[in-house]
């Protein structure tokens, strides 16, 4: 039997009041109770769609430790903690809850590559399934930055870009990673790196290493290489929708990795597809776009390098980070002139401090407005 059940979660102002409608099962899950956050909770960041107040689904999910995942062939997500699972579809009002069908009072959204899930059920799924409403009055400033995990990119069989004079891109960024690991440890930050020796590791398992050790941030960092030898400067990335056709053909460049893949598939043996990319990312797409903005300012005016900025491509690297995550292109090995300081240790240095420096930039903005919501 369906029963709707109405409350109230007291929040405006720190104490604004959102009317919450979700389905209750009777005999299966406790009933409803009124809450009063204490703090700005996750319900804050709710968007209107259809008059209906919505989070973004792997938002509600990475809040809650949610385990979560998107079966592609049925089209099913399915949320778990426990021994409870939740069962939803995309633009679909019906659920399974511990293998009991419901139906919600909206339907789950999809929209733009992002599902969202009303927030009354939301609420009703933290507090009486999944058992962890004591979130719903989190600590005031809990967005912190204290885990940063660092991707030198390539390695092992996959050399990356090869200069003419035989400088490989995985050894140069290898030894600036270890160095910036270095310079961000002495800040205080937990940091680790996806290798420390000339490993092959697969593009989709950096950033589930990065998952894996419940990271803040993840950076990629890469030496650039381009057709024209006067191509030179410090460029970083987020991942959207190419800004234009260098940076489009600068990503097919370096997802040229994907040719010594033996399969391209998760940990969980789900096929990667730019969709499911798309779930996961876009609740990390705003805040990675302003780490790559300060990472492109603050390093290239302390290198003295040209600065080309901070632009959007879509690299296979960072398809499966659900946390900000950016990569950087510290220089053109192409280029005669940025190949020689490269290869300079007494420049590695400098670069792997500059980046430092960007990263406590991003961090110290990000935790004085708390996550950017204030």
């Amino acid at each position: 039997m369906l029963v709707v059940i109405y409350y109230e979660l007291i929040m405006r102002k720190g104490i604004a009041i959102i009317i919450v409608s979700c389905l209750a099962m009777s005999g299966c899950v406790r009933t409803g109770q009124y809450v009063r956050p204490q703090g700005p909770p996750i319900y804050t960041e709710a968007v209107s769609i259809h008059n209906t107040e919505y989070l973004p689904l792997i938002r509600f999910c990475n809040y809650y430790d949610l385990n979560w995942n998107w079966d592609l062939v049925s089209q099913r997500i399915k949320i778990e903690k426990g021994n409870q699972v939740v069962a939803l579809r995309p633009d679909s009002k019906a659920v399974l809850i511990n293998g009991k069908e419901y139906s919600l009072v909206k339907p789950l959204e999809y929209i733009d590559g992002t599902a969202y899930i009303p927030v009354d059920s939301a609420a009703y799924l933290a507090e009486n399934v999944f058992g962890v409403e004591e979130k719903y009055a989190p600590a005031v400033g809990r967005h912190r930055i204290n885990t940063v995990v660092i991707d030198p990119g390539h390695g092992g069989k996959d050399p990356g870009a090869v200069s003419r004079y035989g400088t490989k891109e995985k050894n140069i960024v290898l030894d600036v990673s270890k160095r910036l690991k270095k310079y961000l440890e002495a800040k205080g930050l937990k940091v680790y790196l996806t290798r420390d020796r000339d490993v092959f590791i697969s593009l989709y398992k950096r950033p589930a290493f990065a998952k894996k050790k419940k990271a803040d941030l993840f950076v990629s960092i890469h030496a650039n290489a381009a057709k024209k030898s006067r191509a030179k400067g410090f460029e970083v990335f987020y991942l959207s929708e190419a800004t234009d056709d260098t940076a489009r053909a600068l990503a097919a460049a370096e997802n040229a990795s994907l040719k010594y893949e033996e399969v391209m598939v998760d940990d969980k043996g789900s096929y990667k597809d730019p969709t499911l990319c798309d779930l996961v990312l876009s609740e990390n797409r705003t805040e990675s776009k302003e780490l790559a903005k300060d990472m492109a300012r603050v390093t290239a005016n302390k290198l003295g390098m040209k600065a080309r900025g901070a632009k959007a491509a879509r690299f296979a690297v960072l398809k499966g980070a659900s946390m900000p995550a950016v990569l950087v292109e510290i220089g053109f090995l192409t280029n005669r002139s940025e190949e020689s300081r490269l290869k300079q240790s007494s420049f590695r240095d400098r670069i792997a401090n500059a980046i430092a420096q960007s990263i406590l930039v991003y961090k110290n903005e990000y935790e004085r407005t708390d996550g950017f919501s204030r």
